[in-house]
């Protein structure tokens, strides 16, 4: 019997650590930290050496910024690895680099490598619109004495909204603080803790969701307790494995192998 194919992310602290290196593999100046992903984790990246490259802050950020495109760190994954790159791309996921172009309308003709680019780019730029909120909520609220349900009236959003965000900054003010790898969300949820820094790191090491954190977040106070969040995922399992199999075909085959091989 086939399978259903699953992509599944490989996580591996050890493949990060071997690559790192103290000089960025783009430019060749001084670089520390982790390596950066060249298929993100946000969008599928696995912690593989074809998907790992040492950068330094600048080669970062412009990354980040969609001012170097993922086609010139693949080049240099597949010359460090030995691999085409052909190679490379099959390894991480991503398409192979092509020069043709289609236009988005109402905007301009792009490329595959600058369409999936300019994605990374939008849901970035996501979360760094609401660290900059969340500065210009800080300003009016404490630094200019108004009211947060003034500030919510004038900005056009809740006071709880306000609250959040002015939060959310004001334990993580600066980039040194953050952890690139997780969501904003990751951050509001340890901001709201007695020990963001460490549920943060926690919430990295053991590549948690925002689900999965706040969940633990949850349990470490006592607002829920493990066995009824247990009894619940067991509930809505077993919810969802009983519509499979009573629908049949191979997904149910698959399902019952599946579950024969756990049992």
């Amino acid at each position: 019997m086939s399978t259903i194919p699953k992509p599944t992310r490989i996580r591996s602290k050890k493949t990060i650590q071997e690559c790192r290196k103290d000089y960025c593999e783009h430019c060749g100046r001084k670089a520390s930290g982790e390596p950066h992903h060249v298929r993100p984790r946000s969008l599928g990246g696995s912690d593989i050496r074809e998907n790992l490259i040492q950068l330094c802050f600048d080669c970062h950020r412009a990354a980040h910024d969609g001012k170097i495109l993922y086609p010139v760190f693949v080049a240099i994954v597949a010359r460090r690895e030995k691999l085409t790159i052909e190679e490379v791309c099959t390894r991480i996921g991503w398409p192979v680099p092509e020069e043709m172009k289609v236009e988005i309308p109402g905007s301009s003709t792009y490329t595959l490598d600058e369409l999936i680019q300019l994605y990374i780019s939008l849901q970035e730029n996501e979360d760094d619109n609401r660290w900059s909120k969340g500065a210009v909520c800080l300003a009016i609220t404490e630094g200019m004495g108004v009211s947060v349900r003034r500030t919510a009236s004038w900005l056009g959003c809740s006071a709880a909204q306000v609250r959040e965000l002015r939060k959310t900054f004001k334990v993580f003010p600066d980039e040194t603080k953050r952890i690139p790898s997780l969501y904003w969300r990751h951050h509001r949820i340890a901001a709201n803790t007695d020990e963001p820094e460490k549920w943060l790191t926690l919430a990295a090491d053991n590549d948690w969701s925002t689900r999965q954190m706040q969940e633990k977040v949850d349990i470490a106070r006592g607002k829920i307790a493990k066995k009824d969040l247990q009894l619940e995922k067991a509930e809505k399992a077993y919810r969802l494995a009983e519509e499979v199999i009573l629908e049949g075909g191979e997904p149910a085959d698959w399902l019952i192998e599946k579950l024969a091989e756990i049992l």
